[in-house]
Order: C-alpha cells, then sequence, then structure tokens
C-alpha cells in the first residue's frame, strides 16, 4: 500500500509540475484579429469573390443564395432589378481588410450587375485552437514576443 502511495504521489506532483509550465496558446503564440466580411451581390456574382479569395490565402468563404422578399414596387422604386442574390461570407484577417476592400471596390466599378453591398464585422472569440488555425490559414506558429521592459 504505501509503494502505491507513493507512486500515486509522484505521478501528482508531475502533473501539477506540467501545469504551471504550460502556457495556453494565446500566450505563447501571436493572435490576430479576424473580421466577418459579408458581400451581397447579384446571383453568379458570388463566385468572382470566393475565387479571388481563395488565391489571396483567405481561409474559409462560403456561398449562400438568397432571395429578396420586399414587393415589386419596392424593388422599383430602389431601383433593383435582379431578386436573386449571393451572399458571400468570409473570414479574414484584419490585416488584410485594406487588400481585399481594394478587390470588392474595383469590382463594383465593372457594370451595374457587378455592384453590391460590402461590409465587416468583427469577431470577438472563437473557441478552439485548431478552428482558429483553420480560419486563419495558419500553417506556422509565429511565438509571440516577451516583453523585457519591465
Amino acid at each position: 500500500m504505501v509503494k502505491i502511495k507513493r507512486k500515486a504521489e509522484r505521478n501528482n506532483e508531475k502533473s501539477q509540475e506540467t501545469k504551471v509550465e504550460k502556457k495556453s496558446y494565446d500566450q505563447e503564440f501571436e493572435l490576430k484579429k479576424l473580421k466577418v466580411l459579408c458581400i451581397i451581390v447579384n446571383r453568379h456574382q458570388g463566385d468572382y469573390y470566393i475565387n479571388e479569395f481563395a488565391s489571396r490565402e483567405v481561409g474559409a468563404s462560403f456561398l449562400v443564395y438568397g432571395t429578396g422578399t420586399a414587393s415589386r414596387e419596392i424593388y422599383d422604386i430602389l431601383g433593383i432589378g435582379e431578386t436573386k442574390k449571393d451572399i458571400v461570407l468570409s473570414i479574414v484577417k484584419e490585416s488584410d481588410v485594406p487588400s481585399l476592400k481594394e478587390i470588392i471596390v474595383n469590382r463594383f466599378k465593372i457594370s451595374k450587375k457587378a455592384k453590391g453591398v460590402a461590409f465587416f464585422m468583427d469577431v470577438d472569440s472563437i473557441a478552439g485552437v485548431l478552428l482558429y488555425k483553420y480560419l486563419t490559414n495558419t500553417k506556422e506558429n509565429i511565438k509571440r514576443k516577451e516583453n523585457h521592459d519591465n
């Protein structure tokens, strides 16, 4: 019995030591702020953004089909001809926002059919390191720089 207790005590001490030494992912590695990019355009225009963002290594983009629900009179007043829409949702790094904004603005200038609505929203939190790494397209963890100012 004494041997079993001593062995259990040593195992308990080892597990406490490893708990103290291990840092969480956000303490050890640099985290990039994320945003959700939402683009609403006429049907068949969303594929352009999906392909363009994939070439820019955006981690995740989704294309959803939408249909307007307003009456025909409202569409005529607003000058909206097409009621079927593509909704592109992408998770992007905050540092990529200016270049993606430029892509969107240039595409909107092409023709009346290519126009749409685009906006960014902040992402407050993500559950899980693997999901974060997938959404940011992280291939290599970058160590956080230590502050030696203290």
